[in-house]
C-alpha cells in the first residue's frame, strides 16, 4: 500500500479478511478526522471534487470506497447492503482508524451509508444523505415509489439477464468512447442535471468516475442493482446518529417527495431542501456540505475527550 502524502488524492488498495481487494481513494491528509463517502450508482470513488485547501481548513480526510466490481475492488457476486457495510468497517480497521467517522452517500450511495450507520452504530458519528434514494426491495419503502421506479424494480428482478447484457454493453461504451457516452447520457437528463454534468471540471470528473464504475465488464453495476432490489437487510430505524438529508426540489432522478418520509423513520434526521437544484447538487454545494459535516463531528470529538 503506498504511503499517502498530506493533502494529496491517493488511490489505495487494501486486503479484506477473506482475501478480496477493496479499492478506495483518499482525499486529503491522513492525519485528519475521517469521513467515509459512498459513491452513486454506475460511478466510483473518483466522483468527488479534489479540494485539498477546503479539507485542510476543516481538518478532514475523505475515504471514498469503491463497491465490489468497481475500480480496483474485487467482484463479489453476493453483494448486499450489509456485506458492503462490513467491508467498509473492515477497511477502516486495516487503515488503523478507530474513532467514529462521518459518513456521506450520494444517490444509491445514501442507502449504503444508512446500512453502515445501522449495522455499525459505534463506527458512525454523523450521516449526510445527498440526493439519496430509497431501498427498492424494502416493502415499506416500495409503497412510496413512483410508478417509474416500481417499473424499473420489476424489470431488474424479472429480466436480470437483460440488465446484465445492458451493463456489459455500457461498460464497453464507457471504456472505448467515454466522452460520446457521457454526451448520450446528458441528452437523457433533465435540465438541472444536464447543466451541472456538462460544466467543465464536473464533466471530466463524472466521466472518469463512470469509466471506473463500469470496470470489470459492468459486473459491479449489475451486482449493485441486484442488491438494491433485494430486501435491504437492515432497519432504517436503527440509524441513531444525527442525519442530514440534502435534496433538490428539481431532482430529475429521485423526486423530493419521498425525502420527508425517509427522514420520519430516523430519530435524529433533518431535511435540507434546495430550491431549483437537481440530482448533482453535491457538486455545487460541496463546500457547504463539508462545513456541515465538520460541525456535526465537533460534538463527537468533544464527547470522546
Amino acid at each position: 500500500m503506498p504511503e499517502p502524502a498530506a493533502g494529496s488524492t491517493t488511490p489505495l488498495t487494501i486486503e479484506l479478511p477473506d482475501g478480496r481487494r477493496l479499492g478506495l481513494t483518499r482525499y486529503g491528509n491522513p492525519a485528519y478526522r475521517a469521513v467515509v463517502f459512498h459513491h452513486g450508482f454506475g460511478s466510483s470513488s473518483l466522483e468527488l471534487p479534489n479540494d485539498a485547501v477546503l479539507l485542510d481548513r476543516l481538518q478532514l480526510q475523505i475515504l471514498a470506497f469503491d463497491r465490489p466490481g468497481v475500480g480496483q475492488s474485487s467482484v463479489y457476486r453476493r453483494l448486499t447492503f450489509p456485506s458492503f457495510a462490513d467491508d467498509v468497517a473492515a477497511g477502516l480497521e486495516v487503515l488503523g482508524i478507530r474513532e467514529a467517522v462521518g459518513v456521506m452517500g450520494w444517490s444509491v450511495g445514501g442507502v449504503h451509508a444508512l446500512a453502515l450507520a445501522a449495522r455499525h452504530p459505534a463506527r458512525v458519528a454523523a450521516v449526510q444523505l445527498l440526493s439519496t434514494c430509497l431501498p427498492l426491495g424494502e416493502p415499506a419503502a416500495y409503497r412510496q415509489l413512483s410508478p417509474v421506479w416500481k417499473a424499473l424494480h420489476w424489470g431488474q428482478v424479472a429480466f436480470p439477464w437483460l440488465n446484465r447484457t445492458t451493463f456489459l454493453w455500457l461498460s464497453r461504451q464507457w471504456a472505448r468512447h467515454p466522452d460520446r457516452t457521457l454526451d448520450w447520457f446528458i441528452r437523457l437528463m433533465r435540465a438541472a442535471e444536464a447543466d451541472v454534468t456538462g460544466r467543465p471540471g464536473f464533466r471530466e470528473l463524472l466521466r472518469d468516475a463512470a469509466v471506473q464504475g463500469f470496470a470489470h465488464h459492468g459486473r459491479g453495476v449489475y451486482d449493485d442493482a441486484q442488491a438494491w432490489c433485494r430486501r435491504p437487510g437492515f432497519r432504517i430505524e436503527d440509524v441513531r446518529a444525527p442525519v442530514r438529508l440534502w435534496h433538490g426540489t428539481a431532482d430529475g432522478v429521485w423526486a423530493p417527495g419521498n425525502i420527508p418520509y425517509l427522514a420520519s423513520r430516523m430519530a435524529r434526521a433533518q431535511v435540507r431542501l434546495l430550491p431549483g437544484e437537481g440530482h448533482m447538487l453535491y457538486l455545487e454545494n460541496w463546500t457547504s456540505i463539508l462545513e456541515e459535516m465538520h460541525e456535526l463531528l465537533v460534538p463527537a470529538v468533544a464527547v470522546a475527550k
